[in-house]
């Protein structure tokens, strides 16, 4: 009888410790493993960061001459100073131009005065038979009236010039004085050559010895390459943040070169492609030091300090939970219980976010809060691991 008893008194106890171990194991699983990190007070700067294309600041297009072209003096690549001959032509005469020309228009003039003059001419013997013909309606005279039957057809015989013609020779005459105009100045602006107006390295030639220019595309591209700007597009939000003078960093391979904003367009542009439409405001964007590095068309990164806060209470951006309704949240730990938050945010930048309200420095915050944590909830540290 003891012996059972014995068994039984071993099973209950087992039972027991069983709900015991089981229950344990729940309140252990309720404990939730997080990484933490400590509230800070520092600098915080944040940026747009974004690309912008190398473009120089003194860059000239040369057109020139619908003439043949004598003599090419440069190629891609060489360097050039003001008052350089870049392109010589061949000589044009003008003169003959701007005289025929002059003859023309001296021609519609005359072609004028003489239509003005026949106009007058036929009011004048409408007025002469408009006379003859009321006097002779008075007469008796048989032999008046078959006159009369005569002049009467001989007045409707004439007419007038209208004003349509009349205003034909005078738009005659100012088609002529435009084309003595233009060739007046093409006579004036006569050059046989193309002459360099700002120094620099030639960066493209559209000119072939030989062949006749059609004045339309640019013989030749003079740069500055050593003196150098960047020029960026940004969006709408991205444009309200930047003004003139701010701090720029610009980024080539493994070279950073300082930089300010010089210019921002007054109005945005809308440009249409294959995806749709976009509206961009244009910035340029002032390269300070020397750049050697740097090629004229490439693209290169860009930073822009938008913001920049002295002695920021501020977090790394994980730890920051944002809900609906611009609910901006953290989870404080205090002795291995979550506490949550409601924060008032500042500057970001990509890593870290500025707090106004909230939170102190030294606080403990929770980075990347899932889903599981609450208020409330019985949290332990992860252990970092040295690999």
């Amino acid at each position: 009888m003891k012996k059972k008893t014995v068994i039984y008194g071993l099973i209950v106890v087992g039972i027991l410790s069983g709900v015991f171990l089981i229950s344990g194991k729940k309140k252990a699983g309720k404990i939730a493993t997080v990484k933490t990190s400590i509230v800070q007070v520092g600098e915080l700067k944040s940026y747009i960061s974004t690309t912008a294309t190398v473009e120089s600041k003194n860059s000239k297009e040369y057109y020139g001459l619908q003439a043949k072209i004598k003599k090419v003096n440069v190629k891609v690549g060489d360097k050039v100073k003001i008052g350089d001959v870049l392109i010589t032509y061949e000589a044009q005469d003008l003169a003959s131009t701007v005289s025929q020309a002059q003859i023309q228009y001296d021609n519609a003039i005359l072609q004028k005065k003489d239509l003005y003059n026949q106009n007058e001419s036929i009011k004048s013997k409408i007025a002469d038979l408009d006379n003859q013909i009321a006097t002779l309606e008075k007469s008796t005279n048989p032999a008046d009236k078959a006159k009369l039957e005569t002049l009467k057809q001989q007045k409707g015989a004439l007419s007038p010039m209208s004003e349509e013609k009349l205003k034909q020779a005078d738009n005659s005459i100012k088609l002529a004085e435009l084309s003595l105009s233009s060739a007046k100045q093409r006579l004036s602006e006569n050059k046989s050559t193309v002459v360099a107006e700002n120094a620099g390295v030639v960066t493209e030639i559209n000119a072939i010895e030989g062949s006749v220019g059609n004045g339309m595309q640019a013989v030749v591209v003079v740069q500055d390459v050593e003196n150098l700007k960047a020029t960026a597009s940004l969006g709408k939000f991205d444009a309200n943040k930047v003004k003139v003078g701010q701090e720029v960093s610009i980024k080539s391979g493994n070279n950073i070169y300082k930089g300010s904003i010089s210019f921002i367009e007054p109005a945005a542009k809308k440009t249409v492609g294959v995806t749709g439409s976009e509206t961009t405001l244009g910035v340029e964007i002032a390269i300070l030091d020397k750049a050697p590095a740097l090629k004229i068309d490439f693209d290169v990164d860009v930073d822009i300090l938008v913001g920049k806060v002295e002695n920021a209470v501020k977090i790394p951006s994980e730890a920051l939970k944002v809900e609906k309704g611009d609910k901006n949240l953290v989870y404080v730990v205090e002795e291995n219980v979550a506490h949550e938050v409601k924060v008032n945010i500042g500057e970001q930048s990509d890593t870290e976010v500025q707090i106004t309200k909230g939170i102190k420095n030294g606080d403990k915050v929770i980075l990347n809060p899932s889903t599981s944590i609450k208020e409330g909830t019985i949290v332990k540290e992860a252990i970092e691991q040295n690999k």
